[in-house]
């Protein structure tokens, strides 16, 4: 009799075990991870554009007003900020932008809202601002020999595919999402010709050129590949 309770209560720690195992199995899958908002200029984007009468690039910045992320069940992530000034190095050099806790899923596509300083307190940048306009996006570089800046007033909603989607699983550790922008293209037409930057006839096919020069990818750091990396140390 006592053997038959001593049974019946080990299969009920078992049991409560296994129960507790699955509870905390699906409260790591669940658990939010923090997801990085990276972006750069494609190093190369120097000696394209030397091909065209842009000579050079000496400055590129951005006032990005929201970053979301979207699942391929429409779910949406935002990340939180709001007026952020861009200021993009132009050696290819990666800057980080935000981070933020995302639910776990997977991510198919990344918008990200680029808005003109229209209030006139988004930023003390006097370049985004000239008596009653406002900009998004300035541009400055060398054009024929000589300086120029390009300003835009436009509110950019750009929205990128990512492409493989981003998954973010009970396994990872980490991920970012990777913002490259190539400006090589910015200032010519479909033909080949060369856009003046100083010319108000073609900031409309410079914009549209802005606007699509933006691509975005996803990049995970899994847990089970750090345990893969220090097996391979220790086997060393």
């Amino acid at each position: 009799m006592k053997y038959f309770k001593l049974f019946n209560f080990t299969i009920l720690v078992g049991a409560l075990a296994l129960i507790s195992s699955c509870n905390t199995t699906n409260s790591n899958s669940d658990r939010p991870k923090s997801v990085s908002v990276k972006m750069q200029v494609q190093a190369n984007s120097a000696s394209k554009m030397k091909a065209i009468s842009v000579d050079s690039l000496t400055s590129i910045k951005l006032l990005v007003e929201e970053l979301e992320l979207e699942s391929v069940n429409d779910d949406s992530a935002d990340f939180e900020v709001e007026d952020l000034l861009v200021d993009l190095p132009l050696n290819g050099q990666e800057i980080k932008l935000t981070s933020s806790e995302i639910p776990a899923g997977l991510y198919e596509e990344f918008e990200m809202e680029i808005e003109n300083d229209d209030d006139g307190t988004s930023t003390s940048d006097p370049d985004f601002s000239e008596g009653d306009e406002s900009y998004s996006i300035v541009v400055k570089g060398i054009y024929n020999g000589e300086e120029f800046m390009f300003r835009s007033d436009e509110d950019f909603e750009i929205e990128l595919e990512m492409n493989p989607p981003l998954e973010i699983s009970e396994s990872t550790s980490s991920a970012a999402v990777n913002i490259n922008i190539d400006p090589s293209g910015w200032f010519v037409d479909d033909q080949g010709n060369a856009l003046d930057p100083n010319n108000a006839d073609h900031k409309e096919k410079i914009e549209q050129n802005i606007e699509n020069s933006f691509e975005a990818e996803g990049e995970e750091d899994d847990d089970d590949n750090d345990d893969d990396q220090d097996d391979d140390n220790d086997d060393d």
